[in-house]
């Protein structure tokens, strides 16, 4: 979703923009679609009402996706997935791979001096948000394959073995429904 948010300069499009661009996007492909992103405010709740299953980190989307048949919460340590941002913004840093959106390029004096950091905002947010998620997820119900509200709702935390497994069953689902197809 960040390619269909952000203009050069790290401009937001404008919502009704966005919701446009997410539109035609999810339209693209009849046999659906990932989408990755977490702008709700935004407009990105689309891709979420016409789901079947959802993988998420942010909360507020749990609360809200009442017609989702499935839903996966991701709740990762900041030892793994810290490293993993850090990797990937000195990449984008570096050029050595493709910003989130074109325009969009790392700045060193962005990456390491600025409050917008992504950096500074996954080190200072993470505990405070950790702490937001688990008490939704405790008060939601969600669990290992728990069925809350009709829905089959999972949390992965810790190092993904779980999660790697899930997602490998995901795609055997899904190829062999594309073999039916």
């Amino acid at each position: 979703m960040d390619l269909l948010m952000w203009q050069p300069g790290w401009v937001e499009a404008p919502h009704e923009v966005f919701r446009e661009r997410l539109r035609a996007a999810l339209d693209q492909d009849e046999r659906g679609w990932v989408a990755d992103g977490d702008y709700d405010g935004q407009g990105g709740w689309l891709a979420f009402e016409e789901s079947t299953d959802v993988i998420c980190q942010s909360m507020r989307f749990m609360l809200n996706l009442l017609t989702t048949l499935s839903l996966t919460g991701l709740d990762p340590p900041l030892i793994l997935y810290f490293p993993r941002i850090f990797l990937r913004t000195m990449l984008r840093l570096l050029r050595l791979i493709p910003s989130c959106s074109p325009g969009c390029d790392e700045r060193f004096v962005e990456v390491f001096f600025q409050k917008e950091s992504i950096l500074r905002w996954c080190l200072s947010n993470h505990w405070a948000t950790r702490a937001r998620n688990s008490a939704r997820f405790e008060q939601i119900g969600v669990g290992v394959g728990t069925d809350t509200m009709h829905r089959k709702m999972r949390r992965f935390g810790g190092w993904g073995g779980t999660l790697k497994r899930w997602l490998h069953d995901v795609e055997v689902m899904v190829r062999g429904n594309a073999k039916r197809d």
